[in-house]
């Protein structure tokens, strides 16, 4: 569980009140206002997780923060940028779980939260058309990520 104390001069509780304040307005149609929330949150995640890379829970809010975006522009009836936002914390993580300055948890934990930044890259390809290039892309991961996937007898 993560505290409500400041942490590199960012109450804890800050992100959360954003992305609250932003689910929010997106419930109740107010998209600017939610989108200004969601960024919000995502700048301060950014932050927090960058300089603890094993706290899980900001992680997986900072995702989250990047998908509601996406599910944002997708009601604004923008694709093309509702895809990119899908597309930045999956690029994050391909380049951390393959960086050489990261260390063994935070590559562990980047390449088990690819799984969770690649789903709604492939559900959004399946309600949008998506370029050749990009779809042979995703075939290929999805085959390594389920080639990467324990066996349990």
């Amino acid at each position: 569980m993560l505290s409500s104390t400041i942490y590199g001069g960012v109450p804890m509780s800050e992100w959360r009140n954003l992305l609250n304040n932003g689910n929010d307005n997106f419930h109740n149609g107010k998209l600017q206002e939610a989108e200004y929330c969601y960024k919000e949150a995502a700048f301060h995640l950014d932050f927090l997780w960058s300089a603890n890379t094993t706290k899980v829970p900001l992680l997986m809010a900072w995702i989250c923060t990047y998908h509601n975006l996406a599910s944002l522009f997708e009601a604004k009836n923008n694709p093309d940028l509702s895809l990119q936002y899908l597309l930045i914390p999956h690029k994050r993580m391909l380049l951390e779980c393959n960086s050489d300055d990261c260390c063994d948890d935070t590559k562990l934990i980047t390449h088990n939260a690819l799984k969770i930044t690649f789903m709604p890259i492939l559900m959004f390809s399946k309600r949008y058309p998506i370029c050749e290039t990009c779809l042979e892309s995703l075939s290929e991961f999805k085959a390594d990520l389920n080639l990467n996937q324990p066996i349990t007898h």
